[in-house]
């Protein structure tokens, strides 16, 4: 601003000392009475120039004031804004606990959970003799004798599922079935049995009545038997959904950290196929 100054102040005296030149009223080898007036003029000069600067600065001041009460209006606004945000995210966090409580997954985190549905390769070396896989590898049939006691031949994937994964089983009408997971012992058995100690977290349905959740040697009954399940396994965490209505059927905690296929078991009660999403084989 300094520098500035300077600069008028040379500009201004240099111009009327060459117009007083010109008109003879100033002499640069001697002052006259003119002179003398212009000489008091330019002694007034810094003066006008710091008026001058004094009313720039006024603006700018005044433009700077506008200028913070605009930045304290839009920070005003923003605090609102993240209050705003942080009700509504108390508020979903609210609604999320009332669907959980009532088992039913919200819409807009059902179609999220679906779009990572994936087709199986069923590893048909893993098939029980007595288990039919159909040539397109989307039926899974139980072909034996239908009397006797529930058995619970399988096929498994033949690629061991990630910790992020979702697929969808349609069960029907079917008396009998079992899906869910297993470890590699049971898939190379190729029959889910209780009297061993081999590790499985499945859901069951015996005889066409009772609904189970089934950890190795651990049953919980269960209410409804739903005709098309989905099937979540996010993390540690296995989930067992009902397709048709969004509805959470049991939830399994998995502490195993060995490798875990999916598992289908058309049961032995009847010879109606299990129908699933499947690559090929």
């Amino acid at each position: 601003m300094a520098a500035w100054l300077d600069v008028v102040c040379i500009i201004s005296v240099g111009a009327l000392v060459i117009f007083s030149n010109k008109k003879g009223i100033f002499n640069i080898k001697g002052l006259s009475n003119n002179g003398l007036v212009i000489t008091r003029i330019l002694s007034t000069l810094p003066l006008t120039v710091l008026l001058y600067c004094l009313r720039e600065c006024d603006e700018q001041r005044s433009q700077n004031e506008n200028l913070i009460k605009e930045i304290v209006k839009i920070n005003a606004q923003n605090d609102k804004l993240h209050e705003e945000k942080t009700t509504l995210k108390r508020e979903l966090n609210e609604l999320e606990q009332e669907f959980d409580l009532l088992g039913v997954v919200p819409e807009k985190v059902w179609k999220t959970i679906r779009q990572i549905e994936v087709g199986f390769v069923l590893n048909i070396n893993s098939r029980h003799p007595e288990v039919l896989v159909d040539s397109a590898a989307s039926q899974v049939r139980f072909v034996g004798n239908t009397q006797g006691p529930d058995r619970w031949y399988c096929v498994t994937g033949s690629q061991e599922l990630s910790r992020n994964h979702y697929w969808e089983v349609e069960v029907g009408e079917k008396s009998s079935w079992a899906i869910g997971v297993v470890t590699k012992e049971i898939k190379e058995k190729n029959i889910i049995s209780e009297s061993t100690d081999d590790e499985f977290w499945i859901i069951r349905l015996c005889r066409g009545k009772k609904l189970e959740a089934v950890q190795s040697s651990t049953v919980t009954e269960l209410q409804k038997s739903p005709k098309k399940v989905g099937v979540y396994l996010k993390g540690n965490l296995l989930s067992f959904y009902d397709v048709e209505t969004r509805q959470r059927i049991h939830n399994f905690h998995i502490e195993c950290s060995g490798p875990l296929f999916a598992v289908f078991s058309p049961g032995s009660r009847d010879k109606g196929p299990l129908i699933l999403k499947a690559k090929g084989f």
